[in-house]
């Protein structure tokens, strides 16, 4: 009923308008063409005003046409794979049409893409304060795996952990779980993987339009403990802009490594203002090979369905949308901290959101955007002989309210909004963690001054947060007992930034941010053996919240022909939250069972990361990626217990300096050969040794993978096709990732063909 009352009124307020499509006194038209270099009219370039919902797709052509344009200077940004982005303003005035007549040059490097994560208004990646990466297009056919954090591989400053192919997690400038945001259109899908390593990312990305990565203080728009960063993945589940034709794409993707297929598509119709969205992928694996041989249960079946509406006029959009995840994979076994015969897990997640966004003709008000979602997830850990071991129930339900602003206060322009979110939990089976309720509300603003060479960019937010444990749980914490009591949090976090553009291509910018996270559920609560991580987890109540300082630099260099960004970071963090490792096998009900008690301690992640890309001739273009974290602990820690079961005994050893899971000094390098039509490259991937470890961490070697893959791109009958082949360990290396959960008994993936097609229409 919530959701059906926003698209009411949103629908009202876009009808009482008076900008749709069949009234036009205050909009008139944009008509052009679009043409290849040295050819003809170019088909099935994607033309959009990046402030509002209209986009078109060319004609066989070139030709395009925009009506019922809202008055006024609108922004204007043409794409096509294979070619260089173009980006202009045009000034629309009443009942007239203006002509635009585009000419698109090949381009080898990377197009300039829009990002709309971290940034008050869509805009150019080379304008954003913070540094980000984008993966769409002939970028995100490449670089495409089962999981979000495996698409995005290449990306600089992006690891992955997981205990398992299927629950590969996004690890950003050494910090993973919570504190790493994962949003689905810029809201939280309202799944737990940041609660566990073995819980699966509920975010397919076969179908995603694109994937956006910000990185630095700017991530503190989605949330207080978006320490690490922002992985956005867009689809527009809720119909944004009203296309010209229905259109759409469908996908079959084929995996040689786990004997995996996957099909899946999404079509967009429209009927006057009436908008309509539909999508499905399904997903199908069997067991991983590595050089060493299968890597047993390590099988996945993935469900994801999604319907979307919404009513789309100039002056905005009112719509619901409606998904259905369900995933269902193993977990091997037989290593220390995984279960002795491996987990079966499955997992659903219901999803209704409804997203109203509003652009006011005149006035202050850019734009007044509210979504309001709701959650349904459950998730159930199976042993071998198909009995329950654990058993989570979520119920979330967030909404945001963000207006965007221009000229107040001396501002540009800026952005204002509140949020909040209530979720509640339950636990099942072994674990004895007391279902809990929490609660959270935050109120920010950011503001950008300045439209010229330099560009001061501030933002401030509050977070509000409770946390009610609805049943007594008493806690054994170094030998004292605990109960679980309700906790509150509240404090401010914000950020100042600056970029300066120096001309040719050339700027630098820089952050410096106030960290604040509370502790989750889990860490405050969790109180028994966890059956998939085979990990015996203790929480203690008398956590108290992160803070830290947070420093970030860049150099940005966009240029026809050479691309570079270069980025260095440091964090503080007090009162750093992590699992403790308390020893080898807990005596006892549990026994065999390793320990972990989440606790505080001060630690401190400083690094670098940095892109590069050279087009070494018209057709051909080098690429590189490195990445380092350095992490350690700033405070004194207790030491370790390590316990004997045969015979009983117990003594200590001193506790590491070193956080656990910190990746080392990684990268990928790139030699590809690119024109419209067709395109081939081979590369590498390479880590460095990692000595520097956790409680119980081994040392991992470094290595370096081949890599290549090769493709075309087709233009028949008016519909687009994609073929793409890529060869992932082409030598069938044995090698270890150092967060890879089970690098203990097996290597990663051996050498995996895969063929990519899609159908765009």
């Amino acid at each position: 009923m919530v959701v059906t009352r926003w698209l009411i009124v949103g629908s009202l307020l876009l009808v009482g308008s008076g900008d749709l499509v069949s009234q036009t006194p205050n909009t008139g038209a944009l008509r052009g063409t679009v043409v290849a270099a040295g050819g003809g009219g170019l088909q099935a370039a994607l033309v959009r005003l990046l402030d509002r919902h209209l986009s078109e797709t060319t004609h066989a052509d070139g030709s395009f046409i925009l009506p019922a344009v809202p008055v006024g200077t609108q922004r204007v940004a043409i794409t096509a794979i294979g070619y260089q982005a173009f980006f202009t303003t045009v000034t629309i005035t009443p009942g007239d049409t203006v002509r635009l007549d585009v000419t698109l040059s090949p381009a080898v490097l990377r197009l300039e893409e829009i990002v709309t994560t971290g940034t008050i208004a869509p805009r150019a990646r080379s304008e954003v304060v913070s540094p980000t990466s984008v993966v769409a297009g002939a970028a995100l056919d490449r670089q495409l795996d089962a999981t979000v954090a495996g698409s995005l591989r290449h990306e600089p400053g992006v690891a992955a952990t997981g205990l398992g192919p299927a629950t590969s997690q996004p690890v950003i400038r050494g910090l993973s779980g919570d504190r790493v945001v994962m949003l689905q259109d810029g809201i939280r899908p309202g799944d737990l993987a940041s609660t566990s390593a073995d819980h699966a990312v509920t975010v397919d990305p076969l179908t995603a339009q694109r994937i956006e990565v910000v990185r630095g203080p700017m991530s503190l728009l989605y949330g207080s403990s978006a320490l690490g960063g922002v992985v956005n993945v867009i689809r527009e589940d809720v119909p944004a802009s009203r296309p010209d034709a229905i259109h759409g794409a469908i996908s079959a993707q084929a995996s040689s490594v786990n004997r995996g297929a996957t099909l899946g598509g999404y079509a967009v119709s429209s009927l006057g203002p009436l908008v309509v969205r539909g999508e499905g992928t399904v997903r199908g694996a069997g067991d991983t090979r590595t050089p060493k041989g299968r890597l047993i249960n390590t099988g996945v079946t993935t469900v994801d369905l999604s319907g979307g509406a919404s009513y789309v006029a100039p002056t905005g959009y009112a719509g619901v949308s409606y998904r259905y995840f369900d995933n269902d994979y193993g977990i091997p076994g037989g290593f220390v901290g995984g279960h002795p015969e491996g987990v079966n897990v499955a997992m659903q997640r219901h999803t209704i959101r409804s997203t109203i966004d509003l652009h006011p003709t005149d006035g202050r008000l850019e734009s007044i955007r509210a979504n309001i979602g709701g959650t349904f997830y459950r998730h159930t850990e199976y042993e071998s002989n198909g009995s329950v071991g654990t058993r989570f129930r979520q119920s979330f339900l967030n909404g945001t309210l963000t207006a965007r602003h221009r000229g107040v206060l001396g501002a540009t322009s800026g952005a204002v909004g509140i949020g909040g979110h209530y979720r509640f939990i339950r636990t099942g089976g072994t674990l004895r963690t007391p279902a809990t309720a929490d609660y959270s509300l935050s109120a920010f603003a950011v503001q950008e001054y300045g439209d010229g060479p330099l560009r001061l960019q501030g933002g401030l937010r509050f977070d509000f947060a409770h946390y009610d444990p609805r049943q007594r749980s008493v806690f054994q914490i170094e030998g004292e007992q605990v109960e679980a009591v309700s906790r509150s949090f509240g404090a401010f976090s914000g950020s100042v930034g600056a970029i300066y553009d120096l001309g040719g291509g050339l700027a630098i910018g820089g952050s410096v941010a106030r960290a604040y996270r509370t502790p989750d559920f889990n860490e405050l609560y969790s109180n028994g053996p966890h059956l998939a991580a085979n990990s015996y987890d203790v929480g203690d109540p008398r956590l108290v919240e992160e803070t830290g300082l947070g420093l970030d630099g860049f150099v940005r260099l966009d240029r026809a022909s050479v691309r570079v960004e270069v980025a260095a970071f440091r964090n503080q963090l007090d009162n750093y939250i992590f699992p403790s490792s308390r020893g080898r096998a807990v005596i006892g009900r549990q026994g065999g069972r390793p320990l972990f008690q989440f606790t505080n301690e001060a630690a401190v992640f400083q690094g670098f990361e940095g892109s590069f890309s050279l087009g070494l001739s018209r057709r051909l273009v080098f690429e590189t990626t490195m990445s380092y974290v350095a992490a350690r602990f700033t405070s004194d820690r207790a030491p370790i217990p390590i316990i004997s079961l045969d015979p009983p005994d117990t003594s200590f050893v001193a506790a590491s300096g070193y956080p656990p899971l910190i990746p080392p000094f990684f990268g990928n390098a790139e030699l590809r050969y690119e024109r419209p039509q067709y395109f081939a490259g081979v590369g590498a991937r390479w880590t460095a040794r990692q000595s520097r470890l956790g409680d119980f961490e081994s040392e991992t070697a470094g290595a370096v993978v081949g890599e290549l893959h090769a493709g075309v791109r087709l233009l028949i009958g008016g519909q687009f096709h994609t073929l793409t082949l890529r060869v992932d360990n082409l030598t069938n290396a044995e090698y270890y990732d150092h967060l890879s959960r089970i690098k203990e008994i097996e290597p990663q993936p051996g050498r995996n063909v895969s063929l990519l097609y899609r159908f765009t229409f």
